[in-house]
């Protein structure tokens, strides 16, 4: 039996024989960019992405699970499980972190970052130059935006069209130090007799055969929700997952929060013909007031139902509805469109908590994995964030005599529940500290107690920044390849 390699010409089963450097398992934003810049560099490289080259309902399914009732996530219509990962569907919208994500802060018990900025930030032109960015000026404010405050700013980010199936697929195929598998799943990872050295990884493609390879390193590059699982599910040698000693794993899950804050009214003569104004919280604010960073969005109804991610998805899901299911798709558009003369959004960070995790269940998937339940939680600390970022923003755009502004009910009364949704900017999972008591990599992103094993993506964040992940998640993955490669 063939496995399903993207080289015709090679055999899965006469794969095992190549000796390989590096087996990377997820071919993502994380997984590719990896594998090209240590291909590049003369390295042998086993890539292997768990869905195919097309979506399929058949690997989708596999990122199925169970959420708890304490705030609503949808584990598998956000994510999506072929070639090139969550980007075939990304709005494009890149920020990379700054310097105040690197302070020394400790939130709800747990330190922040264990690198500096500026060990992150020396490769933020690798990460412009792969997402196709302007070279100079790259960041700039957004157009139109005006507010006199110190607390926000006008939001500065950049946007990138590239889709990481379409741009890498070619090369991936044609590149000879590159063996590119798809519909190959990681299903286990086996440990040598001194429970720290990873021997091999099991494949396994959804005709259930499975074969086993080796490497002198390892990768796990899956998103943050996979990455989490597949330590938890590699339990037949330590009990509770490799990597979860002190039970780490799958804790202080992050999302950025999508409240809607409330609704506008514009001042017309102050407005103009622009369709939003979008800010950003001021580092200087969010330290003064403990908060985390946000950008907040007022936006128009026109504009919000055609903006970023909702548009991008909207299409998708139409494309896709017969895979889905009409009803499906059509509440999928229900919950996403406005009504309202304005609205106003936001992308709010969600600080590191523990109560906020990922846990197996007894249910297994199609490759006999057991699947997971999400508890996505709010702590005092993100309550606390979100309210007084929505009460400054509301009174500062209308001392800006911009607009008047009706917040709901649940920004000011403490009783009430914060009504949040989510983006698909899931971090935090295998989180990156100096000590294993705190987190599941150390500042290599090489998982703690183990000799050759690594966690690429945005699981490794310490904290989840106030924008999009792909940029930072991009600098993170090239540093990491620059260690790789560094003792070699």
């Amino acid at each position: 039996m063939t496995f399903e390699i993207n080289k015709t010409s090679y055999e899965y089963s006469n794969a095992s024989e190549r000796s390989y450097d590096f087996c990377i398992c997820g071919a993502g934003a994380a997984g590719i960019t990896l594998a090209l810049e240590l291909a590049n560099k003369g390295y042998i490289i086993a890539l292997f992405e768990g869905g195919d080259k097309e979506y399929s309902q058949q690997s989708q399914d596999i990122y199925a699970g169970e959420v708890t009732d304490t705030n609503p996530y949808w584990l598998d219509l956000f994510r999506l499980r072929f070639l090139g990962g969550t980007t075939n569907h990304w709005a494009g919208r890149c920020r990379p972190f700054v310097k105040f994500d690197f302070e020394d802060k400790i939130i709800n018990g747990l330190p922040g970052w264990p690198i500096s900025f500026d060990e992150i930030n020396q490769f933020l032109p690798k990460a412009i130059e792969v997402l196709e960015l302007e070279k100079d000026n790259t960041f700039k404010p957004a157009e139109g935006t005006k507010i006199n405050s110190e607390n926000f700013i006008p939001d500065i980010y950049a946007s990138s069209n590239v889709k990481f199936r379409d741009k890498f697929l070619n090369e991936l195929n044609k590149h000879s130090n590159i063996d590119l598998f798809v519909n190959a799943n990681l299903v286990d990872i086996r440990l040598k007799n001194d429970f720290k050295t990873v021997d091999s990884i099991t494949i396994q493609n959804y005709r259930n055969h499975q074969q086993g390879f080796s490497a002198r390193k390892f990768i796990i590059a899956m998103g943050a929700i996979e990455n989490a699982r597949i330590l938890l599910n590699s339990n037949s040698q330590i009990a509770e997952g490799i990597g979860n000693q002190t039970r780490m794993v799958g804790k202080c899950f992050m999302e950025h929060f999508n409240i809607r804050l409330g609704e506008f009214v514009s001042n017309k003569a102050e407005w103009g013909e622009i369709e939003a104004m979008q800010f950003m919280t001021s580092p200087n604010f969010a330290k003064e007031m403990n908060t985390g960073l946000s950008n907040i969005t007022f936006g128009t109804v026109s504009q919000i139902k055609t903006y970023g991610r909702t548009a991008e998805l909207k299409a998708l899901f139409n494309k896709l509805s017969c895979k889905f299911g009409l009803s499906e798709s059509l509440q999928f558009l229900y919950r996403h469109d406005c009504i309202g003369e304005g609205i106003i959004s936001t992308l709010f960070e969600q600080f590191p908590n523990k109560k906020s995790q990922l846990s197996l269940i007894d249910e297994k998937d199609n490759l006999g994995l057991n699947r997971l339940k999400l508890n996505w939680e709010l702590s005092e600390a993100d309550e606390h964030s979100i309210r007084t970022t929505a009460i400054a923003i509301a009174e500062d755009f209308a001392n800006s005599n911009l607009g008047r502004v009706k917040l709901n009910s649940f920004i000011t009364n403490h009783d009430e529940k914060i009504e949040i949704s989510h983006h698909s900017h899931q971090m935090g999972t295998t989180r990156m500290s100096s000590s294993k008591q705190y987190g599941v990599v150390d500042e290599n992103c090489r998982v703690h107690d183990t000799e050759n094993l690594y966690v690429a993506g945005s699981s490794v964040f310490a904290t989840g920044g106030g924008g999009n992940p792909t940029m930072p998640l991009l600098q993170l993955t090239y540093r990491l390849a620059d260690h790789l490669t560094s003792f070699e």
